[in-house]
C-alpha cells in the first residue's frame, strides 16, 4: 500500500497509532563520527522519528493520531521535548486531526502537563481512571477511543479489572471501540499495570493498542480479525529503536476500521535508525585480516536485502555474532574482546550501515565427539558441552543447579536498577543460562587441553 497516498474521505475511519516515543532521549550505540557521513545527530532522534510519523498522518489524512504512552522520557525531559512535540501536534491540530494519548509510567506527570499547554491535545484517563474520546467527521461519530492513564509511576493492579467492574457504556450502538492502554500484558504482578489477555477480551472492545514493551507484537490484521470472540491486541513497539537491543522494524501503525467494525493494521517501519542482529560464519577465513572485509561485505549485503523490502533507514546498526571454527580462534577472540571491528561503517545507497558490535559465537577448533570418548575430565566436560548444544532434557538438572547458585546474586538489590531498563532480559532464564554455561565450558575445555599432553586434540 502506498502509505503517502491521500485516502478516500468516504472510507471508514483511519488512525495512526504510535507506541513509545521517549522524547528527551537519543538513540544509544551510534558511532560518534556520524557527522563525517553527512548525518546530523538530530536526524536520528525520537523527535525525528515523530516528525516522520506526523508526515505520514498528514499525507494519509487520517482521522486521529493515537499515542500509547511514554511519549516523553521523564518529567524533566518535557522541557527538551516540548518544542518538537508542540510543533508536530500543532501540524495535526491545524489539519483538523484529533490527537489522543494515554500516559505511561515514564510520562505520568509530564504528559498531563504538556496537555495543559497544548490546545487540541487530549490525554485520556488522567489520574488512573477510564475515559473516552469520540472521533467525529462533520459531526458524525466515527469511532470511540477508550483509554486509561497511569496516575502514579508504579501501578501493581490491573486497570482493566476496573473497567470490567465499572464499564463505560458505548457512546452509540455499533460504533467501533478501540482501547488505548500502556500496560504489561500477561505479566504476573509487576509494577507497570499488569493485565491479562482474557481481561482485554472480556471488555468487548474491537481492538486494543498497547504501549510499554518496545518490541512490536501487534499483527498485521485482516477483515477476519476478532471474529473468534477475542479482541485483536498487541504492542505498537517503540517508534524508533532506542538502543541496539531493540532490533527489527519500528515505526507507526496505520489502523483502519471498516463498516463491520473489522480492524485492519499495517506497520510502517520508517524509523530513521534500525538495529538488526545477524550471524556470520567464518569457517573458511584464511587470515584474521579477512574478518574485517567479510564483515563489511556482510553489512552491505544486509542493507541491500533490507532495501529490497522497501525499508531504507538512514542508519542501520548491526550486531554480528561470529560463528563457526577457525585456526585463528585465539587471535579472533582477542580481536573481538578488544573491539577491533566495532563501529566500522560504509554507505549503501541512502543508508549508512555500521557494525555496532561483534560478538563471540565461535566454536572451539576441536572434535568434541572424539574428545568426549573416555572418562577423563576433558571427556566429561566435552560430554556436557555436547548435551548443552543439543539442548536435550538431560541438561535441565544442570540449568536448575546453576540457576539456584546464581539466584541470590542476580536478585541482590544492587542489581535492581538493571531490571528497570527497557525490556530488561531475565538473566536466569534457560536461554541465558545455557549460553553462559556453553561459553564457560568451552573456554575451560580449551584451556584444559592446551595443558594436557602439551597441546590440543583436534
Amino acid at each position: 500500500m502506498n502509505t503517502d497516498k491521500q485516502r478516500d474521505p468516504s472510507s471508514g475511519v483511519e488512525l495512526l497509532a504510535i507506541g513509545d516515543v521517549h522524547l528527551g532521549t537519543r538513540c544509544s550505540g551510534l558511532p560518534p563520527d556520524m557527522p563525517d557521513w553527512g548525518i546530523g545527530a538530530d536526524e536520528l532522534t525520537p523527535a525525528a522519528a515523530l516528525a516522520s510519523a506526523i508526515d505520514l498522518a498528514l499525507g494519509r489524512g487520517v482521522d486521529a493520531v493515537l499515542f500509547a504512552g511514554d511519549v516523553v522520557e521523564s518529567t524533566n525531559a518535557r522541557f527538551e521535548a516540548i518544542l518538537p512535540f508542540e510543533q508536530n501536534i500543532r501540524r495535526l491540530v491545524d489539519a483538523g486531526i484529533d490527537v489522543i494519548a494515554v500516559a505511561g509510567n515514564h510520562d505520568v506527570e509530564a504528559l498531563p502537563r504538556l496537555a495543559g499547554l497544548l490546545d487540541g491535545f487530549s490525554v485520556l484517563g488522567a489520574g488512573g481512571r477510564w475515559d473516552r474520546h469520540v472521533i467525529k467527521r462533520n459531526e458524525r461519530p466515527l469511532a470511540e477511543i477508550v483509554g486509561w492513564s497511569f496516575g502514579e509511576r508504579a501501578v501493581r493492579q490491573s486497570p482493566v479489572a476496573g473497567l470490567l467492574s465499572d464499564p463505560l457504556e458505548p457512546f452509540a450502538p455499533g460504533l467501533p471501540r478501540i482501547g488505548l492502554l500502556h500496560a504489561d500484558l500477561e505479566a504476573s504482578g509487576g509494577h507497570y499495570a499488569p493485565v491479562k489477555q482474557r481481561e482485554l477480551d472480556a471488555a468487548g472492545l474491537d481492538a486494543w493498542l498497547l504501549g510499554h514493551i518496545h518490541k512490536p507484537s501487534l499483527k498485521t490484521m485482516t477483515a477476519a480479525s476478532g471474529r473468534d470472540g477475542t479482541s485483536p491486541s498487541g504492542y505498537l513497539g517503540s517508534l524508533v529503536g532506542l538502543d541496539p537491543s531493540e532490533t527489527g522494524p519500528h515505526g507507526p501503525w496505520l489502523i483502519s476500521v471498516d463498516g463491520q467494525n473489522a480492524v485492519h493494521a499495517e506497520h510502517v517501519p520508517n524509523a530513521p535508525v534500525r538495529w538488526d542482529g545477524i550471524t556470520l560464519n567464518i569457517d573458511d577465513i584464511q587470515d584474521i585480516e579477512d574478518v574485517g572485509d567479510r564483515l563489511l561485505q556482510t553489512a552491505e549485503d544486509t542493507a541491500r536485502q533490507l532495501h529490497e523490502t522497501g525499508v531504507k533507514p538512514r542508519v542501520l546498526g548491526l550486531r554480528v555474532r561470529l560463528a563457526g571454527g577457525s585456526e585463528h580462534y585465539d587471535a579472533i577472540r582477542r580481536a573481538i574482546s578488544e573491539g577491533k571491528w566495532n563501529m566500522m561503517a560504509r554507505p549503501v545507497g541512502d543508508t549508512v550501515v555500521f557494525i555496532n558490535k561483534v560478538l563471540d559465537g565461535l566454536e572451539l577448533p576441536l572434535d568434541l565427539i572424539e574428545i568426549s570418548t573416555g572418562s577423563d575430565p576433558a571427556a566429561l566436560l566435552a560430554q556436557r558441552i555436547l548435551a548443552l548444544q543439543r539442548n536435550d532434557g538431560s541438561v535441565q538438572p544442570l540449568l536448575e543447579t546453576y540457576r539456584a547458585g546464581l539466584f541470590d546474586i542476580v536478585r541482590d538489590d544492587r542489581w535492581s536498577p538493571l531490571n528497570e531498563q527497557r525490556d530488561a532480559p531475565d538473566p536466569l532464564d534457560d536461554t541465558h543460562l545455557r549460553e553462559l554455561l556453553l561459553r564457560a565450558a568451552r573456554a575451560a575445555l580449551y584451556a584444559m587441553l592446551e595443558q594436557q599432553n602439551g597441546g590440543i586434540r583436534s
